[in-house]
C-alpha cells in the first residue's frame, strides 16, 4: 500500500512538471499546433513577436509569401461580439525605409510550404499596415488600431492537386487538402 502511494505521489509530481513546462513555453502537450504571441497587451507601435510551434510528428503545410508585403497569417479583430478578418498588406522597403505603394498586379498565390516536425516559425511585427488606397506616390505605413485581436493561421496534413489550372492560372499547381486553422491567443493594443 505504501509504494502504491509512494507511486502515485511521483506521477502527480511528474504530471504537474510537464504542465508547469508547458505552460511556460506556451504550449500545451494536447495541442497538435499552438501560435502564441510574447505577450497579451501591447503599445501602439510595440513589436509583437509570434510563435507557431508544430507539435505533431509529422510536418504541417501552410502557405507562405515570398513578397515581404504577404504574410502566411491573418489577424482578426473583436467587433460588435465576433472576429473579423483585418484586411491589409504590409509595408514594403524602399531606400531603406518602409512605405505603402500600389501595386498594380493580381495577388501572388503563394506557395504551399511546411512546418517540420516539433520545430517552430518565428516570426516579428511592428503593428505598420497599408490599407488598399490608391495613390500614385508611395506614402507612409499607417498603426494598426487599438483593440483586442487574434492570429489565424490556416494549415493541413496533406495537399492535392489543383484543377483546372491550365484554364484559371491565377490558380496554385498544388494547393492544400483538408484545412484547419489555428488561433493565437488573444491580445489587446493599448
Amino acid at each position: 500500500m505504501r509504494s502504491m502511494i509512494s507511486g502515485l505521489i511521483v506521477g502527480f509530481f511528474i504530471i504537474s512538471l510537464v504542465a508547469v513546462s508547458c505552460a511556460l513555453d506556451g504550449t500545451s502537450a494536447a495541442a497538435p499546433v499552438v501560435m502564441v504571441t510574447d505577450k497579451t497587451h501591447y503599445a501602439l507601435g510595440e513589436a509583437i513577436k509570434l510563435k507557431v510551434t508544430n507539435n505533431l510528428a509529422v510536418p504541417i503545410l501552410y502557405i507562405d509569401y515570398y513578397q515581404r508585403d504577404l504574410v502566411f497569417w491573418q489577424i482578426e479583430k473583436a467587433q460588435n461580439g465576433t472576429w473579423q478578418v483585418v484586411d491589409f498588406r504590409l509595408p514594403v522597403i524602399e531606400g531603406g525605409a518602409e512605405v505603402c505603394r500600389l501595386i498594380l498586379y493580381e495577388r501572388p498565390v503563394g506557395s504551399v510550404t511546411e512546418l517540420k516536425p516539433h520545430s517552430a516559425l518565428l516570426y516579428e511585427w511592428n503593428q505598420k499596415i497599408c490599407l488598399f488606397n490608391t495613390v500614385t506616390e508611395p506614402t507612409e505605413p499607417g498603426q494598426i488600431e487599438r483593440g483586442r485581436y487574434r492570429f489565424a493561421l490556416l494549415y493541413s496534413l496533406n495537399t492535392v492537386e489543383s484543377e483546372d489550372i491550365e484554364t484559371e492560372p491565377w490558380k496554385r499547381p498544388i494547393e492544400l487538402g483538408e484545412a484547419k486553422i489555428v488561433y493565437s491567443n488573444e491580445f489587446v493594443l493599448e
